[in-house]
């Protein structure tokens, strides 16, 4: 059995995934505070600030931790951007940011939790997020094509990490728009909607680019290995967050001065069709990754690790979609369906979470491949020397 690893062991392989805690814990408070039953019930209120400030604590503690690694060890930042699989991870911190954001709104929206200028805080702290999600995408893109060597069989749908940070803050700015437009400030509304308009489409564009190769990968050499398997649900994240994204932008087109040759009704319509294909083809890659999840811990086993926590936000922003079109469209079926989705993504979280406390307590979860991979070169070149 190994041996607990020390305080600057466990920072030096202290991953970028680990942002994944954050995105789990944050969509499970939208769904808390979006849930079908008992709307405005003290228990949902209860609930819903616990796990903001529960995910506050996360989102401190998990940008410092990643903060002091790179302060620490300056040699693991391009080791990490070299790295064709742990680079991937870093726009999760953009679209942890973005649930903290969203968690914090409805707080603020449903329960008047902080004053009227917390409003245009979150609002600032998503201009700086919307940033860092286009810096992400674009600039992972341009490492992946220069700094990596990727093959179609090594291909994972985590591929898809930078580019659903644009479609994360797009719905996170939907939200904010809609905030903002009855707060009286519709200029500053239909900004945010425009940009937040803008981000979903680049974001969706290069998604379905993306799913489309991968979906040859998976026809071409099969399911992924146990290591990488549960990351097949990521599928979920741009379809789920991006239906949410178009319901909510076009929403707010209601209080947009528009020229007379558009028609706000038509925008709309043409969202909510996108949102519910959106909505469709989630439900078949849902099919498509349980059941090859299913195949494959079949005959291998995937210990728990940090790997788990990526589970939880694709599944939670399908669930979230499912809620939001039961609302639209005032379906009883969508309602009842959103509330099981809900409920299965906090049992999923608690499960996680569970799991997670005896693995931090012991350090096993602690285990960065590019930090290995660097300490292996350094001890080879030692030895030759």
């Amino acid at each position: 059995m190994s041996s607990r690893k020390d305080l600057k062991t466990c920072i030096r392989h202290f991953t970028w995934s680990w942002h994944t805690v954050v995105m789990g814990t944050g969509v499970v408070s939208s769904l808390i505070s979006r849930f079908h039953f008992g709307q405005g019930s003290e228990a949902l209120k209860i609930l819903t600030l616990l796990t903001f400030f529960l995910n506050l604590f996360f989102f401190v503690a998990i940008c410092a931790a990643t903060v002091a690694r790179y302060c620490m060890f300056p040699e693991l930042w391009s080791a990490m951007l070299r790295h064709p699989t742990q680079s991937l991870f870093t726009g999760c911190s953009m679209m942890g940011a973005a649930t903290l954001l969203n968690s914090g709104l409805a707080a603020h929206q449903s329960y008047s939790f902080a004053g009227p200028g917390f409003l245009y805080t979150l609002w600032a702290f998503w201009w700086l997020d919307s940033v860092g999600s286009a810096f992400t995408a674009v600039g992972m893109i341009y490492v992946m094509m220069t700094k990596h060597r990727h093959s179609l069989g090594q291909m994972s749908a985590l591929w898809l990490l930078p580019v659903v940070t644009l479609i994360v803050a797009s719905s996170t700015g939907g939200l904010l728009s809609t905030a903002l437009a009855a707060a009286g400030r519709t200029s500053d509304a239909t900004l945010t909607m425009g940009v937040s308009f803008t981000m979903v489409l680049i974001g969706l564009s290069l998604a379905l680019m993306i799913i489309t190769v991968y979906l040859m990968r998976l026809v071409i050499h099969g399911p992924l290995n146990a290591s990488l398997i549960l990351s097949s649900f990521i599928i979920l994240g741009p379809l789920g967050q991006g239906g949410f994204s178009m319901l909510v932008n076009s929403q707010n087109l209601a209080n947009t001065p528009l020229p007379p040759s558009l028609s706000v009704t038509a925008i709309q319509a043409v969202c909510f069709c996108v949102a519910w294909a959106l909505w469709s083809m989630g439900l078949v890659w849902l099919c498509i990754a349980v059941s090859s999840i299913c195949n494959v811990l079949h005959r291998q086993s995937a210990p728990f690790s940090i790997g788990y926590w990526g589970m939880i936000f694709p599944n939670g922003v399908f669930a979230l979609l499912t809620v939001e079109l039961g609302v639209v469209l005032e379906s009883p079926v969508l309602n009842y369906l959103g509330a099981i989705f809900s409920v299965l993504v906090f049992l999923l979280w608690t499960f996680v979470f569970l799991k997670t406390i005896p693995a931090v307590y012991d350090t096993s979860i602690f285990n960065s491949p590019c930090a290995s991979k660097l300490d292996e070169q350094t001890r080879s070149s030692l030895e030759g020397s």
